[in-house]
């Protein structure tokens, strides 16, 4: 490259970058974004009562019964041992890191195969594509199936241009520990050192045959899946290996995912067996490892309820970020290049700008949901968004996580009736503890950069209690949503509804919205 050339390229990469990080300060917050961060404070609460022998234990020990996030768990402990706490937002931060350690086989890649630098940032659009970056703005999930990407792309490309590399072996080996789709890798990885006749491949295979032992050797399942090959478990498959697909109608999403999944998985069956043989390359290896993730998904979940929506969940939508740049490395891998590179730079750049603007309504909703969970935490003790147990919520009173008190106001109003009248919600539905609320005529916002929240008060309990949750969809001339869990043993339950607004000046006001009774 030329110096006006190359000043070019890093500006384009420094601003992917650097909008991608501007967002995660912009939206995150130093609290729990799931219930599975609170994992993290568990994790802290118990290192500091046991010793280091039980510590190593717990740090191999399952999570959910399932997962050994063992490198999850590490990276916290990293962290705390340098930084003293843990905050949030500065671990979700450190975590998309990753992302950039992400970008780099792929640079070597390009080497490998004399292509222009430039087509890095193609692939570094795809990578960085907002609405499938959404995952990456919780703390379980950046340092799970970002670090599941992250160890895919450095093992792949370790097999086909570094296939001695010891690194190679350790990471494949390390891989389960970090996400359990590692496990489905071993054999992939076994397969390629074999064909290549590699002079790891006896190693790798007696390491790799001890790891899945130790991994399973406590196994117990929970029996929350079917189990079942059927029609339902195909279209899940399909549709996670198409969420590379932008929303553009929520209505027909999962069919959108479906028919987007049909063409990947065909290009690279086309790839792979085409020729009568098998072929696997960098990109075409990468497509193999996120289609096992979608089989172990759509398989082991088959029974925890809609799959169809479990296949779309934010979480997995890094993986169809990944696909994407898998097709671009197969289009441009032959000598006779598929995709040219001004074709690629269009497509990649216009990706990245559709995928942005698809991006910023549910980013500010996550924000909104986020933050509704952190006032309900800290000045009611509960969370309506997730099931969390009062030991659970005693966590956040650790000295080893402190609030910011930024992000919340110095005080919230005193809930009380007003005489004026009631703006009932239009539909109320209630199933297994989750309340959904309706409205289509609560007033419009008066400042558009408002945000407003739910005030659920029960009424007929030894002691108030609150429940803070979200107003959704809060646009001019929409119907307005809010969902919370509101666990309740009470056959008839009473309750008083109030809307909160939180101005950007913190200084809140309410507006009393009606009584509701709930019968169980």
């Amino acid at each position: 490259m030329r110096l006006h050339e190359k000043i070019a390229w890093f500006l384009a990469m420094g601003g992917i970058l650097f909008f991608h990080f501007y967002r995660l300060q912009q939206y995150t917050l130093n609290f729990p974004n799931w219930g599975d961060d609170y994992a993290f404070l568990e994790l802290l609460d118990y290192v500091q009562k046991h010793s280091w022998r039980e510590n190593i234990d717990y740090i191999f020990h399952f999570h959910n019964n399932i997962h050994r996030i063992a490198y999850s768990r590490t990276w916290i402990l990293v962290q705390y041992t340098l930084l003293g706490n843990l905050n949030f937002k500065t671990a979700i931060i450190l975590a998309n890191v990753q992302m950039l350690f992400i970008i780099i086989p792929f640079h070597w890649f390009l080497k490998k195969i004399k292509r222009s630098a430039w087509h890095l940032l193609g692939i570094s659009a795809l990578l960085f594509a907002p609405f499938g970056n959404l995952d990456n703005y919780n703390l379980v999930g950046v340092l799970q199936h970002t670090s599941s990407i992250l160890f895919l792309v450095w093992i792949a490309y370790g097999l086909f241009y570094s296939e001695n590399a010891v690194w190679v072996i350790i990471l494949a080996l390390l891989y389960p520990f970090v996400s359990t789709e590692g496990i489905a890798f071993l054999p992939m990885v076994g397969y390629v050192l074999w064909s290549k006749k590699s002079a790891l491949k006896i190693p790798f295979t007696v390491l790799s045959v001890a790891v899945i032992v130790f991994y399973f050797h406590d196994y117990v399942g929970d029996g929350s899946s079917s189990g079942k090959l059927s029609w339902n478990f195909v279209k899940g498959l399909f549709i996670f290996m198409g969420n590379w697909a932008l929303p553009v109608s929520d209505s027909f999403r999962t069919w959108l995912n479906l028919l987007a999944g049909v063409p990947i998985v065909l290009y690279f069956i086309w790839k792979i067996v085409g020729s009568f043989r098998i072929n696997i390359t960098f990109p075409s290896l990468i497509f193999l490892q996120i289609a096992a993730t979608g089989f172990l998904i759509s398989y082991g979940r088959a029974g925890m309820g809609n799959l169809e929506l479990i296949a779309i969940s934010d979480r997995f939508l890094l993986y169809g970020n990944t696909l994407l740049m898998a097709m671009y490395c197969s289009l441009i891998l032959p000598k006779q290049q598929l995709l040219r590179l001004p074709w690629a730079l269009l497509l990649s750049g216009t990706w990245l700008l559709a995928s942005f603007f698809m991006a910023r309504r549910p980013m500010q909703e996550m924000n909104q949901r986020w933050t509704a969970d952190l006032l309900g935490a800290y000045y009611f003790q509960t969370s309506s968004a997730y099931e969390c147990p009062p030991q659970t919520m005693q966590l956040l009173k650790a000295p080893f996580f402190k609030f910011d008190r930024e992000n919340i106001p110095k005080q919230l109003p005193l809930f009380e009736i007003q005489n004026i009248p009631e703006i009932k919600p239009s539909s109320i539905q209630i199933q297994d503890g989750r309340l959904s609320l309706s409205w289509n005529q609560l007033p419009e916002k008066i400042d558009i950069t408002e945000r407003r929240f739910v005030v659920i008060r029960q009424e007929d309990v030894p002691r108030k209690k609150y429940f803070i949750a979200s107003l959704s969809n809060d646009y001019l001339d929409c119907v307005k949503h809010s969902n919370l869990l509101i666990f309740n043993t009470l056959p008839i339950a009473h309750f008083q509804v109030f809307l909160l607004n939180l101005p950007n000046n913190q200084n809140t006001y309410y507006q009393y919205l009606s009584s509701l009774t709930i019968t169980n």
